[in-house]
Parts: structure tokens; C-alpha cells; sequence
């Protein structure tokens, strides 16, 4: 996967949001303190203070826009992007526009319109990319990290293998590398594994629940629908109403359902 994708991972799906949001407009607002922009200089400890309590809009700033930016592109933004690097981008891209104009219209109003330079709008420009990725890399790291770490559920064997339980006696080994999903059938679940030509299909009497339950510690596996369970590495063409997963020349559409809201936005 590519590194935005154990970004949106960690921000949405991990539970960093508030911790991203609120710990970098922290660093953006310590970032310019140490800085200094703006032509502003503390020359002793009163000055000092006063800068800071300056610069703290900008770092709410920051925590404002993204805020509101992650709630227009989950709630008014309908359009049917094909993948998380679309939607993430255009969300990412829309919050540094809006932040960097907003910050630099604080600081015309500062100086009644007289001081616009192109130069220092660009150097602006530069300096607030270059704190978003000194906050975005660490994070996806951290979900690169943290991610890989959650494939390795308890209930696997040396190799890898997955023990599922079902009812009564029921029980499948599987790889979950191998395993493209699993689908309700009534009071039985059928699961989907990867084969040479096309996935063979074992069944075991289990409620979708339970597999849920003990799909709990791998990430890549997505609950999309009440009768559907899939594997985020099989998946290709996504929008709001349906999923096409693929292995070789073997594709089925899965519907996504309202009621799995989360899963269906972290998906498109």
C-alpha cells in the first residue's frame, strides 16, 4: 500500500483524528513561535508572551479547517472517487488552501492591506506545506507501523493461519492473505478463498457476527454490508452503492450498505 493509505488509516480508521488535529496545530503554533514570522521579534519575556498568544489563532486555525473540511467532504462532498488517495487528496489539498489563505488574509488585516508581497504569500506557501508533512509522515509511519502490527491476530499458528470457529464443532484454518470475503448465507457463512484460477468457496454454520468478531485484529478486512465481509486488498472499483472485488479474471460487485456509514466513507 502506498504511504497515504496507512495515513488515512491511522487519521480515520485507528482513531488519530483528534490527536493529529489537535497535536499539529500544537506544532504549527510552536513551529511559528520559534520561527518568528510575520517581521514579529520578542525581545524579552513579556513580548515573548504576547507573540504567542498572536500566533495561538493560528494553530485553532489549522484544528478549525480540518475539522470542518473532514465533515463537508463526509457529508456534502458526493462525489465518486475511485480510491482513499483521491478523496484524501482533494480534502488534504482544500485544507492547506483554506489555511494558508486564511493565515495570510490575518496578516493583511494585520497591516491594513499595505504589506502583500508575492514573495512572502510563497514563502508561506512553503512554510505551511512543510509543517503539515512534518506532522503527515510521522503519523503515516506510525500507521505503517501500526498497521502490519495488528495483522498478527492471536489466533494465528507460526505459519499464518487463521483458526475460524462456527457453530458447535465447526471449524476452518485459513490464510488470511488468502481469504477475498466472506458472505452470509442464512444461518451459514461462506468464505471466499484465493486458488489458482478462481476462489474456491468453503462454508461453515456461523452468524456473520462472530466472524466479525474474529476478524477484529486484522485491518484489512472491512464489514461493508450485513451479509458481506471484505478483504481491502482484493478491492478495485469503489463508489457509495457498490464494491468490486477481483482475483485474476474472477470479480463479484458487493453492495454497500447505509448502515456501515464509517466503513463506506473510509472505502471511498
Amino acid at each position: 500500500m502506498k504511504i497515504h493509505t496507512y495515513f488515512h488509516w491511522a487519521y480515520h480508521k485507528f482513531g488519530w483524528k483528534h490527536k493529529y488535529n489537535l497535536g499539529t496545530g500544537l506544532f504549527i503554533w510552536l513551529f511559528l513561535l520559534l520561527t518568528r514570522p510575520f517581521g514579529v521579534y520578542a525581545t524579552d519575556l513579556s513580548h515573548f508572551f504576547a507573540l504567542a498568544m498572536f500566533l495561538l489563532p493560528v494553530g485553532i486555525s489549522f484544528i478549525l479547517i480540518s475539522y470542518l473540511t473532514d465533515y463537508l467532504f463526509t457529508n456534502w462532498v458526493k462525489i465518486e472517487l475511485t480510491s482513499d488517495l483521491k478523496m484524501d487528496g482533494f480534502s488534504w489539498l482544500l485544507k492547506l488552501i483554506l489555511f494558508v489563505h486564511v493565515i495570510y488574509l490575518m496578516r493583511l488585516i494585520r497591516c491594513d492591506w499595505e504589506c502583500f508581497e508575492m514573495l512572502e504569500y510563497l514563502e508561506q506557501w512553503f512554510a505551511f506545506v512543510l509543517m503539515i508533512l512534518l506532522t503527515y509522515i510521522p503519523l503515516a509511519l506510525y500507521g505503517r507501523s501500526k498497521y502490519f502490527h495488528l495483522l498478527v491476530g492471536r489466533s494465528e499458528d507460526e505459519n499464518g493461519n487463521l483458526s475460524i470457529k462456527g457453530d458447535g464443532k465447526d471449524r476452518l484454518t485459513l490464510n488470511t492473505n488468502e481469504l477475498i470475503l466472506v458472505k452470509a448465507d442464512d444461518n451459514y457463512v461462506d468464505f471466499y478463498i484465493s486458488d489458482s484460477d478462481e476462489p474456491i468457496r468453503k462454508t461453515i454454520r456461523a452468524t456473520l457476527t462472530s466472524i466479525v468478531d474474529q476478524l477484529s485484529q486484522h485491518p484489512q478486512f472491512q464489514r461493508v454490508h450485513r451479509s458481506f465481509i471484505v478483504n481491502l486488498r482484493y478491492t478495485e472499483k469503489r463508489n457509495f452503492k457498490k464494491l468490486a472485488v477481483k482475483k485474476g479474471e474472477w470479480s463479484m460487485e458487493i453492495p454497500l450498505s447505509p448502515s456501515f456509514k464509517d466503513a463506506v466513507r473510509s472505502l471511498v
